[in-house]
């Protein structure tokens, strides 16, 4: 019953001034219900009649306009041309009666009341942010009460309908109250698959902690290099800027860069791997394995699940309908991490589907020999329903490439890749990315290479993802893989240099934990160490503050908030990485990131140095 009178506003004013009129219109709404009257020949629009001003004449007896509302009114009941007249200039500053088709806050005849605009205007602001939200709703729901009652030909001003017959008999329109609608947090399926799981995490809290540091933080916890990548690195992601690879490209993977793939893979898995159906390239690793577990889970299946392990593998199994069945890790005496595979054997049902294996590992840094990736391969054998997800993100940084036996490719000394083995090239889907290579995390380009019987439902669902990864990201990775392999810094190439590097920074850290009394454990590869602190006096206070990631204080977790506000040192608890029932496990163990500069790991080695001298007086 609005639109009318809108529309007559319009046509008389056009849209210079349709703002103004609306924010009338509005609070017409919001505040008192629709009450407009009719034109100079006195047709009543539903709702409001001769009778409103005689029902109301102590609210629309005697009004005043301030200057802005005025003007809106006054412009609004313009004659057609929008020229001004002497009258209308008169009533800025002189009172006078309104004119038939104003508007009335709550009905009648608009007339001059000082008091009363007074009252509205310090009505509106008292009013809520939430009472002023839910009138502006409230106004809306009537107007679509109306259109979907009769359609937009019927009552709002069509010629036929209701408001635009000159004369019409109608009656008022009876509202109904509408209830305001508050979805369930139980509902959201996402909560639902997660279990729930949808609240703050170990990330979110302990990333706030290190901001709120600012600079004085000492960051050993989220794992990314805090130093600007190779030049060779930023030369060919500025050529490939500056040299038009700015379009989509093909879906699965940028032409150039699959081709560069499959002819590297072929050299570690001693196989043919075709660029066109046994590569996908993804947004990062983790979306590879994300496509991974859509493509091989149904609902209700198992996926065999070493703990500790990287906490985003829980989610997403859970997000595709799957069921985590844990294998711990047993920590040995060394410092080092065992794999009991007649455990792990014992974990298998008909359920399950799947296994994800990391080599190297997220947390501990452990490296899987030959002998024990032979041991967990004659595991899937005998199980044909058992495929592998072998997440090898770390690949390049293996630090004792003698002791673990590994291949010797492309700078992937002491590295066995699982598809290599027997009878694993068609069981699994290797996953790998850029990022930790070459110091990019925020390039965000994966991959996943496998048997084309695998590939192919994960090509087939990626046009439903994204349509490419950025095929700028994907041109620089071509030239930085083809420039990697060349002589770097004095080392044979690129990847010798950078385990090597990171030799230095693990030992640096080692030390820097031994400072305070913290036992590191044997890292093996990748760029963290977990450190055993159950030499570490954990204040009481700390052990009794609850956290909303964590409701039920870990004493990992109560150490890492200890280390954060009095010693600056951002580390990162091993309670989520391990499952409810083994969590107990990890009270002990915090894992830290080495994976940057030296000015970082001298700053921790000073903040341990101080713990350590303040756990001696104790």
């Amino acid at each position: 019953s609005v639109l009318p009178g809108v529309a007559k506003c319009w046509r008389s004013v056009g849209e210079m001034r349709v703002l103004q009129v609306c924010a009338i219109v509005a609070t017409c709404l919001c505040h008192h219900g629709m009450c407009f009257l009719a034109t100079p020949a006195q047709r009543m629009l539903p709702g409001v009649g001769a009778g409103c001003a005689t029902k109301l004449p102590s609210r629309c007896a005697n009004r005043v306009w301030t200057p802005a509302l005025r003007q809106a009114r006054m412009t609004a009941t313009k004659p057609p041309g929008g020229t001004s007249t002497a009258a209308d200039e008169e009533s800025e500053a002189t009172p006078r009666q309104s004119l038939a088709g104003e508007v009335c806050f709550d009905g009648g005849f608009m007339q001059e009341d000082e008091d009363f605009l007074n009252e509205l205007e310090k009505e509106m602001l008292e009013l809520s942010e939430t009472e002023k939200r839910l009138r502006r709703e409230g106004a809306m729901m009537v107007i679509e009460k109306l259109r979907s009652e009769e359609g937009l030909g019927g009552r709002l001003g069509s010629t036929g309908g209701r408001l635009g017959s000159i004369g019409a008999d109608t009656a008022p329109v009876a509202t109904q109250p509408v209830a305001v609608f508050q979805r369930d947090a139980d509902q959201s399926v996402i909560s639902q698959r997660l279990g729930g799981k949808t609240g703050p995490t170990v990330w979110s809290e302990f990333g706030a902690l290190a901001a709120s540091l600012k600079d004085s933080a000492i960051n050993l916890g989220q794992g990314f290099p805090n130093w600007p990548p190779p030049q060779f690195v930023l030369d060919a992601s500025m050529a490939a800027m500056t040299q038009g690879s700015h379009q989509y490209t093909r879906t699965a993977g940028h032409p150039a860069l699959i081709t560069t793939l499959a002819a590297r893979y072929s050299m570690h898995l001693e196989r043919d791997v075709l660029p066109e159906s046994e590569v996908a390239i993804t947004i990062g690793a983790s979306q590879a394995l994300f496509l991974s577990l859509q493509t091989l889970l149904s609902p209700g299946d198992e996926v065999l699940l070493v703990e500790p392990f990287f906490d985003l593998y829980l989610g997403q199994i859970r997000l595709a309908g799957g069921t985590p069945v844990f294998v711990p890790l047993a920590p040995r005496d060394d410092g080092s991490w065992f794999l009991d595979m007649e455990l792990l054997r014992s974990k298998i049902t008909p359920k399950t589907r799947c296994m994800i294996l990391n080599s190297p590992h997220n947390p501990s840094g452990k490296v899987f020999n030959r002998k024990e990736m032979e041991a967990m391969a004659q595991i899937v054998r005998d199980n044909p329903r058992i495929d592998v997800i072998s997440d090898e993100v770390y690949k390049y940084i293996v630090h004792t490439p003698t002791s673990v036996e590994g291949s010797e490719t492309l700078g992937t000394e002491g590295h066995v890749h699982f598809a290599k083995l027997p009878g694993m090239w068609d069981r699994t889907i290797t996953v790998s990315s850029a990022g930790k290579t070459f110091s990019v995390t925020g390039w965000q380009v994966g991959w996943a290479i496998g048997p084309a019987a695998l590939i192919k439902d994960m090509q087939t669902i990626l046009p439903y993802v994204q349509f490419c990864a950025a095929t700028p990201m994907q041109e620089s990775l071509v030239r930085c893989l083809k420039r990697a392999d060349q002589p770097y810094e004095g080392e044979r190439n690129y990847y010798d240099w950078l385990r090597k590097s990171y030799i230095v920074k693990r030992d640096k850290l080692a030390a820097a934990l031994s400072a305070a009394g913290i036992i590191p454990m044997k890292g093996e590869g990748g760029f963290f160490l977990i450190g055993d602190t159950r030499n570490i006096a954990v204040p009481q206070e700390y052990l009794d503050m609850t956290s909303p990631a964590m409701p039920t204080m870990t004493r990992d977790w109560a150490l890492c908030r200890y280390l954060a506000k009095e010693f600056k040192i951002i580390g990162i608890p091993c309670s989520p990485f391990y499952s409810a029932e083994s969590r107990h496990m990890a009270s002990n163990y915090v894992r830290f990131a080495f994976c940057k500069t030296d000015a970082t790991l001298d700053a921790a080695h000073a903040a341990f140095a101080r713990l350590g001298e303040l756990q001696q007086t104790k």
